[in-house]
């Protein structure tokens, strides 16, 4: 029997074409999504007292920040909030959906997801003697 190249070319493309579809892999590495520039988008602060108050900031001409996540684990950030600009550098650390940000002398701890372009970090805090509680989500788009 002779054999012929071109039909075992075209019969290895046509296998490879099929393995390819049959699957896709998850990356293992989500995280590595959040490398890019994030634009404030919104802001909602629900404070859990006895009216639970909610307090929703837009972005807007007073209101602008930008948030840069780099792949060497630092961070950048500028922010404009009532014509007064805010610049500086940090840490940012993953572990499973939470994320860590160290800024100067700011450490914020929240929870992170990335859905069509919108990053959203929710932060909260439990009720003490002193202050009530409190949730803050935070909206940012892919720049």
């Amino acid at each position: 029997m002779k054999f012929k190249p071109t039909f075992f070319i075209l019969f290895c493309f046509l296998i490879f074409q099929g393995s390819q579809r049959s699957f896709k892999l998850k990356s293992k590495y989500k995280h590595l999504k959040l490398i890019d520039e994030w634009v404030f988008l919104s802001m909602e602060t629900i404070t859990y007292n006895e009216e639970e108050d909610r307090e929703v900031v837009m972005q807007g001409e007073k209101n602008v920040e930008t948030l840069s996540f780099h792949r060497s684990g630092s961070m950048s950030y500028v922010s404009m909030t009532d014509g007064k600009e805010k610049k500086g550098r940090g840490l940012w650390l993953i572990k499973d959906e939470n994320i860590r940000i160290i800024a100067l002398t700011d450490t914020i701890d929240a929870t992170y997801s990335i859905d069509n372009g919108i990053l959203t970090l929710i932060t909260s805090e439990q009720e003490t003697e002193e202050f009530y509680g409190y949730t803050s989500i935070v909206k940012y788009n892919n720049k």
